[in-house]
């Protein structure tokens, strides 16, 4: 009887009165071919009841071919017969019962190392079984586990036959180890006494132990470390107790039992079954292992519909060799990473070389494991994700693109990111972008202007125009010219794309996309993009992309509006400085100078470039106050009396009241306030001392005195720049911050010189 007929029995064909099952539940048989492939019997069997209803035996319903071999019987002669009458030894071990509990529970049956009787006085077998319900009907397999249960039994019997390690321990110190530790771990016990215990366990399973409690013991399984760096798989016996002294510490005794080859038995078994398991959920994906050399094991079957290749081809290759080559980098990062430890490996983005030679984008999936014969392997998943490439690239450029405009503070460095995170976050091969040379409508050229890192050669000597001539029929000469985005789906068959192919496809670049970036409604550039595979720019990522060019243009509008409110800001910082400079031609030039000065002393203390725009700012109207200060003291030859220099000291104050009256995005008026206060708490108007002052107040007196005394002043000609050193640096401390004057003590050594001035 075939296998599909055996499937198809019903009760009617076996009906003949009591003792037969009622008509059983639909059927789920598994699919044919998988049954058929598997390596241990398997047997579908009914169940039949008495006249009470109870389960007296199992009839034969289906069998795989390896259960065909396995009984040395044809299913033919099997279907409809039951179990306990051909095989009475299995009601006299028990099975048939076992096999009715499932019936009657749904619980699936799990026997390890089953005994059953041979007879006749043959030595009985063991056998791993295993049966669940499949309807209402019971799906059984077996696998002869006599071999390893003899090995088992000779192994234990090893085992118990030699010494354990034995420790003693106090307080998780150890106290005494038996000498067997030499044999086991290579260790003497004289370089163990007095350790931390933990010493010998291996670092991945050190917590284990710590859940012991006193008074308890326990079972574990562990890595115990040998004396040459390696471990050994120990069942490890433990119990904890109470210090038996009294002293209220606690006490344990350990044994250690080699148990290596049985958890290399074990992990053989769960590799096996590991492997199979991952073939049969991922059967949509390619599956493969590979050895730490990085060559493929193992194919699965799969690869032939989704690649193109056959598994026998690959077997034995370089797994590199299925790759484009810019990823094979992360190929072999990913192989070390996988076969450095125990964890998941993911990469999100490969691209696989199909047997044709095209491309698929694809993610990978890899952990070690152990292989059958113990030595580990890379057990890999690629999955296909071609279809969401595109929009994700033009995506993660988007995200990246918001995120770089919110803090963008120069248009040129925007577009130097701009390109440079295409390729980064968003997958790109290489991102350009370029500007019209000219305002001519006419055949102008396509000038770059930014670019990312990678590839920035191919723009050496690169003619792109505006004009509708060869060099002007590209995407980027397109979408220069019209203002609409243009796409080259193949550099390689693009008659449009002659001009510069053999430069693009020496870089690896098959698509492009020139996006036109719109600036107060007129084209400013074009932000041209390239990716490594044909057909890379479908309409919705092209419209992702569109909303990139829209985003960069709103940044680009934004930084030129704020570089007029800066130039509009600066001018207006430099009339109030002239205006207060007017009033005393001695100190002419003085607050711009001063300003030169304290942004290099700032920059030399690695100051931020938000800060040093403030500071500079507040440096170049340091004496706003001066406007308040009669004129005749700001001129006036000679030394001033005590109540004129308090008049001219209250100019700190007025210019803080001054500043206050504006909102300024740094603390000038404070700075100004504070520039004449000093270190050690004895300057002036506050009295403030040490980091109380504003450090940029504390960078402005320096660079204000060596100005200063450096200068001609009404009451005295000019000390020159040594005299102003000296001056400064033997004030470090007292009037002057120390680390502040020892970066202005760098910069003078540096070369610092003061621009010319026209008070010069």
């Amino acid at each position: 009887m075939a296998a599909g007929r055996a499937l198809e029995i019903t009760t009617a064909e076996h009906s003949g009165g009591v003792g037969h099952s009622p008509p059983p539940g639909p059927l789920l048989p598994p699919d044919r071919e998988v049954v058929d492939a598997l390596l241990d019997p398997w047997i579908l069997l009914r169940a039949v009841r008495d006249g009470d209803g109870d389960i007296v035996d199992f009839e034969y319903m289906d069998m795989n071919r390896r259960a065909e071999e396995f009984t040395t019987g044809a299913p033919i002669r099997l279907i409809g017969r039951r179990l306990a009458e051909r095989r009475p030894e299995l009601r006299s071990a028990g099975l048939v019962a076992l096999l009715a509990d499932v019936v009657d529970t749904g619980d699936p049956l799990v026997l390890d190392e089953h005994p059953y009787p041979s007879g006749a006085g043959a030595p009985g077998r063991r056998f791993d079984v295993r049966a669940s319900l499949v309807g209402t009907n019971v799906a059984l397999t077996w696998r002869d586990a006599t071999d390893r249960h003899e090995q088992h039994q000779r192994f234990e019997l090893l085992v118990n036959n030699v010494a354990d390690v034995v420790l003693l321990s106090r307080d998780a110190i150890l106290e005494w180890v038996s000498p067997s530790v030499f044999a086991l771990l290579g260790w003497t016990p004289e370089e163990v006494i007095g350790r931390l215990g933990d010493f010998l366990v291996h670092p991945g399973d050190r917590s284990e132990l710590r859940h012991a409690r006193a008074g308890q013991s326990m079972t574990l399984r562990i890595r115990v470390l040998r004396k040459d760096g390696g471990f050994v798989w120990c069942e490890t016996r433990a119990r904890t107790l109470p210090d038996p002294d009294g002293a209220g510490g606690v006490g344990a005794v350990v044994s250690l039992r080699d148990i290596s080859k049985r958890v290399l038995v074990e992990q053989e078994r769960d590799a096996s079954e590991a492997l199979y398991r991952l073939v049969a959920e991922n059967v949509s994906d390619v599956v493969y292992t590979s050895d730490r050399s990085g060559r493929f094991t193992w194919v699965s079957p799969s690869i032939e519909s989704e690649l193109g290749w056959s598994a026998d081809e690959l077997v034995g290759r370089a797994t590199v060799d299925l790759l484009f080559d810019l990823d094979h980098a992360a190929m072999v990062a990913a192989r070390t990473e996988v076969f450095a430890g125990d964890g998941v490996v993911r990469i999100d983005r490969l691209r696989v070389r199909r047997r044709d030679g095209d491309q698929r984008w694809m993610t990978l999936t890899a952990h070690v494991s152990e292989g059958p014969d113990g030595v580990p392997m890379a057990v890999v998943s690629l999955r296909d994700v071609e279809e969401e490439m595109s929009e994700r690239r033009a995506t993660d450029t988007m995200s990246a693109a918001n995120a770089l405009v919110a803090v963008a503070e120069y248009e040129q460095s925007l577009l130097r990111d701009i390109c440079q995170m295409a390729v980064e976050a968003g997958g790109y091969r290489f991102a350009w972008y370029g500007r019209r040379s000219s305002a001519s409508t006419g055949d102008a050229r396509v000038v770059p202007v930014a670019s990312s890192t990678e590839f920035a050669d191919y723009l050496d000597g690169v003619v792109v125009s505006t004009g509708g001539g060869p060099y002007g029929r590209g995407p980027t000469g397109v979408a220069t010219r019209t203002g609409r985005t243009a796409v080259s789906s193949d550099l390689a068959t693009d008659p449009d794309w002659s001009p510069w192919s053999e430069r693009a496809l020496a870089r690896g670049f098959r698509s492009s996309a020139g996006v036109p970036v719109l600036v107060d409604g007129e084209v400013d550039g074009v932000l041209v993009l390239f990716a490594g595979e044909p057909d890379a720019f479908d309409p919705h990522s092209v419209a992702i992309l569109e909303d990139v060019a829209s985003t960069l243009g709103n940044g680009i509008t934004r930084l030129r509006d704020r570089k007029e409110l800066r130039h509009a800001f600066v001018n207006s910082i430099d009339l109030v400085a002239a205006v207060v400079e007017s009033r005393d031609p001695y100190t002419a030039g003085h607050q711009a100078l001063v300003a030169e000065l304290a942004r290099a002393i700032a920059t030399e203390m690695g100051v931020d470039e938000h800060r040093l725009n403030g500071l500079t700012f507040a440096a170049r109207i340091h004496d706003v106050g001066k406007i308040g200060v009669p004129i005749d003291l700001l001129c006036r030859p000679g030394q001033l009396a005590d109540e004129e220099m308090a008049v001219v000291r209250r100019h700190a104050t007025m210019g803080w009241e001054i500043a206050g009256h504006f909102d300024w995005p740094w603390p000038i008026a404070n700075i100004i306030h504070e520039h004449h206060e000093h270190f050690d708490g004895t300057g002036y108007p506050q009295g403030l001392a040490g980091t109380d002052i504003l450090l940029e107040a504390r960078i402005i007196a320096v660079a204000d005195t060596y100005q200063a005394v450096a200068s001609r002043r009404p009451y005295r000609a000019a000390l020159g720049t040594e005299r102003a050193r000296e001056v400064v640096e033997s004030g470090s401390g007292t009037a002057y911050d120390p680390e502040v004057v020892t970066a202005f003590l760098r910069v003078l050594d540096a070369g610092f010189t003061f621009s010319p001035t026209d008070a010069d």
